[in-house]
């Protein structure tokens, strides 16, 4: 509705017209306000000359004679009662006691004021106490009530009187009121011109626009005063709430505005509501990715929100938009919750079905997403080292095919253990031998020093192993490891029906041939110049063993590793 009357307003021929009583009047009208009979006289009097359509006032009638206090104000009031009756519909507002009684009119008006003059200034608000609908049936059916003022006035225009929701939309987008003490000052002066130019052939309501009295909370703002005008700009946002608490006689008007135009808002019947609920909740079947969940998180609502918008303005329909919102989320939020368990789940089957085949840091990377399905390559430099058993077939030969499997295994089992210490990535298994990277998939700040320490670590749990070996009486290894580093293709590697991540290149062939010259220079561990000059010189004891000739590549400048150099103590 606020969106409504900001962008799209609608006024209404013959709009209600509003007769208040501001902070002024109480300055111009010197007695108490329950001593206004000929005030209100005044006003009677001027508006019987203008003769409009209907006269609506929401000021109770005194419950008591004041005649002895200032003599002739009730006849006074009873000429303008009738003076204005005969010229137009009259209905007062009665008032109603703590009982829940109606309060009689005095006997004095009685003989004019009949039941068709008087309606009840009640209103129907919904559980935030809000008032947004309008029905005499619910009303009554809750307290017993007579008719409203506003379903009074609508009777003697001989209209219909409905029930549904007020359409806050129509009229100017604020009331305008005239003060009650001008229209006086009018009728006074007898300028028929000014009353018939504001009130003729115009349905007019009378009520009172001070303090806080009779005040009822609206979804819009319909009407500002002149001192909330002042304080406007000093107002808080919590103090802004308040400003939706609104004169009563303002919801009156607006409910005969709303029967002026094209009638109440009527809401959709019950069972489209549960349709449209039911559709919405058909999301719950739909697997959409986070973006477009975000998108329709927002986007149906506000499809929903100008839907209903563009109902309320053609065809004075209001759609059930929280009941179908409420469903979709709910619905995206069951999906989302079920997504991420399915997700969970399969993360956990993945896990457990390739935990032995692929190296964690590639588990990792097909968990995440970031490792592409399918053939793929791209460019890395990484650091590649390669292990081999020595004289390992010729031990297998004298051993039976059991024991083969246990040496291997454990040896395996010891080796990879010292790889994943340092964030390495078992490409493959080659007989008894070992493909290892480091930097791929996952980029490391130093893969050469991880390499080198690598291999430091798998010498280690060698001697470990081979301690173990001889208490169970099986033959001790030696293994010779080549470590290079360079530019390779890393990626899922093979044919598209069957593939594994691995790596490819330059770099990859010569860690090989560096591992097959460990046997030819007596060392176990063998290092290119390219890890070397990558490496603080301070971390490692290396050895130069010059420039030797590998095959199918240039001669390569080779070092061999004692130790990791320790850091000197302090004095």
């Amino acid at each position: 509705m606020r969106l409504l009357r900001e962008y799209f307003p609608r006024p209404i021929a013959d709009d209600v017209v509003l007769i208040g009583t501001d902070d002024e009047t109480e300055q111009v009208f010197t007695e108490p306000i329950a001593l206004w009979h000929r005030h209100f006289a005044r006003v009677f009097h001027g508006l019987a000359k203008a003769r409009p359509a209907a006269v609506g006032v929401d000021v109770v009638l005194p419950e008591r004679s004041f005649d002895a206090i200032m003599p002739g104000i009730d006849r006074a009031l009873m000429r303008g009662l009738f003076d204005i009756k005969r010229s137009t519909v009259l209905v007062y507002v009665q008032g109603v006691n703590s009982t829940g009684e109606l309060v009689p009119v005095q006997e004095n008006f009685r003989g004019i004021v009949g039941p068709e003059n008087l309606g009840i200034d009640r209103q129907f608000n919904d559980p935030d106490s809000v008032s947004r609908r309008f029905s005499e049936r619910e009303l009554a059916a809750s307290s017993g009530a007579v008719p409203t003022l506003a379903g009074q006035i609508l009777r003697g225009l001989g209209r219909p009187v409905e029930e549904g929701y007020i359409d806050f939309s129509v009229g100017h987008p604020l009331v305008r009121y005239i003060p009650i003490q001008q229209v006086a000052e009018w009728s006074d002066a007898g300028d028929e011109a000014k009353l018939k130019a504001a009130f003729g052939g115009r349905i007019v309501l009378i009520g009172s626009l001070i303090g806080t009295t009779d005040r009822w909370i609206f979804p819009v703002k319909l009407i500002e005063l002149p001192d909330e005008a002042k304080r406007s700009a000093q107002i808080t946002e919590a103090a802004r709430r308040l400003q939706l608490s609104q004169p009563g006689v303002v919801i009156h008007l607006q409910v005969l505005r709303s029967h002026l135009a094209n009638g109440l808002l009527k809401p959709v019947p019950e069972w489209i509501r549960w349709i449209l609920c039911a559709v919405a909740a058909l999301a719950v079947l739909i697997h959409w990715r986070p973006r477009t969940v975000a998108l329709a998180f927002v986007g149906i609502p506000l499809a929903l929100l100008a839907a209903s918008m563009a109902t309320v303005r053609s065809a004075q329909v209001l759609l059930p938009i929280a009941s179908v919102v409420l469903c979709f989320w709910t619905a995206l939020v069951a999906r989302g919750i079920f997504d991420a368990a399915e997700a969970v789940v399969e993360r956990l089957r993945l896990q457990r079905s390739f935990a032995g085949q692929v190296s964690p840091a590639v588990m990792k990377e097909m968990l995440h997403g970031d490792l592409a399905p399918g053939l793929s390559g791209q460019l890395a430099d990484i650091c590649v080292l390669f292990s081999d058993v020595r004289d390992f077939t010729t031990l297998s030969e004298k051993m039976p095919p059991q024991i083969v499997t246990t040496v291997l295994q454990r040896y395996f089992d010891r080796m990879v253990h010292a790889v994943h210490r340092y964030d390495g990535t078992v490409d493959k298994f080659i007989g008894d031998g070992m493909m290892v990277l480091f930097g791929a998939p996952r980029k490391s700040p130093d893969p050469c020093g991880d390499a080198v320490q690598c291999a430091l670590a798998m010498m280690a749990e060698l001697d470990a192993l081979n301690v173990e070996f001889e208490r169970d009486g099986l033959p001790t290894l030696s293994i010779g490891i080549g470590v290079n580093y360079g530019s390779v293709t890393v990626g899922n590697i093979g044919s598209s029906e069957r593939h594994n991540y691995s790596a490819i290149g330059d770099a990859v062939n010569v860690a090989a041939r560096i591992e097959g010259l460990t046997k030819e220079l007596g060392r176990k561990i063998l290092i290119t110049e390219s890890v070397v000059s990558r490496i603080e010189p301070e971390r490692f004891h290396f050895d130069p063993l010059g420039t030797h000739g590998v095959k199918g590549h240039s001669p390569v400048k080779v070092w061999g590793i004692r130790t990791m150099r320790v850091a000197p103590a302090a004095a």
